[in-house]
């Protein structure tokens, strides 16, 4: 059988939209589960899951993503389940929580790292976007510093970007296991794009750990900002989660 050119391009465009949708039900390449939404090259956007201390499954950032595909037609976005956790529908992680206590280990960064370049090898996308909420920011963060090359924009929502000092201000024990964003600061390349989002009522992750990192940041010449959201706490959702979409899509259209 053979087949007009454009025709060709047709049934090409129909394949790949057909495999990523049977990816978006399925295993994700790399070690971690997670849902595919969209099937772009423009850009990859990761989206992490906070720590969910109520032990439920992380489902809310699968909205978050699937509305950035939505309104992008040029973009794949991933909701990504963090080592250790499971998404529903029969979606699990690699790795442990350790019930979630002290688990943001160089162990599970490296799952996170790794199930990243293995979305954009698959995808082939030209930029990457890692979008990380809470603990996810926190893994982020220090995953743009141990790993340079990895990401181009980084979008950290409700960051506890220095790990001892957020467990301190909290009147919580320290973390001995955990890397910390600001543990690493001194080795995110001066390409990578870094925004912190953060609620200005915010009594978990106060916004003071983000301007800090921040600035920790600016003073190398990497190119960072921060996005301070009135009246805003630190669930993902309402102004909050406007702040961190606005920031994402300012990044995809780069």
């Amino acid at each position: 059988m053979r087949f007009a050119r454009q025709d060709l391009v047709v049934l090409l465009a129909a394949v790949f939209t057909l495999a990523f949708a049977s990816l978006a039900a399925a295993q994700i390449p790399g070690p971690l589960a997670g849902s595919i939404f969209g099937s772009g090259q423009r850009a990859l956007v990761v989206v992490l899951h906070g720590d969910l201390s109520n032990g439920r499954d992380a489902t809310y950032h699968r909205s978050f993503a699937e509305d950035i595909a939505r309104r992008h037609g040029d973009v794949t976005a991933v909701a990504l389940i963090r080592p250790g956790y499971s998404g529903g529908r029969g979606l699990q992680s690699a790795g442990s929580n350790s019930n979630r206590r002290d688990h943001y280990t160089r162990a599970n960064n490296d799952l996170v790292a790794e199930s990243i370049r293995a979305l954009q090898r698959a995808t082939g996308a030209r930029r990457v976007i890692v979008v990380g909420h809470s603990g996810g920011a926190a893994q982020v963060g220090a995953i743009i510093g141990r790993f340079p090359q990895l990401v181009d924009s980084a979008v950290l929502v409700s960051c506890p970007c220095d790990i001892g000092r957020w467990r301190s201000m909290r009147g919580r024990s320290a973390w001995q296991n955990s890397e910390s964003p600001s543990q690493f600061a001194s080795r995110v390349s001066r390409s990578t794009r870094v925004i912190a989002v953060v609620g200005a009522n915010d009594s978990n992750t106060a916004p003071a750990l983000s301007q800090d990192y921040v600035a920790a940041l600016q003073a190398r010449g990497v190119p960072a900002g921060m996005m301070l959201v009135r009246g805003a706490s630190h669930d993902f959702n309402g102004s909050l989660r406007s702040a961190a979409l606005s920031a994402v899509e300012a990044e995809i259209q780069r």
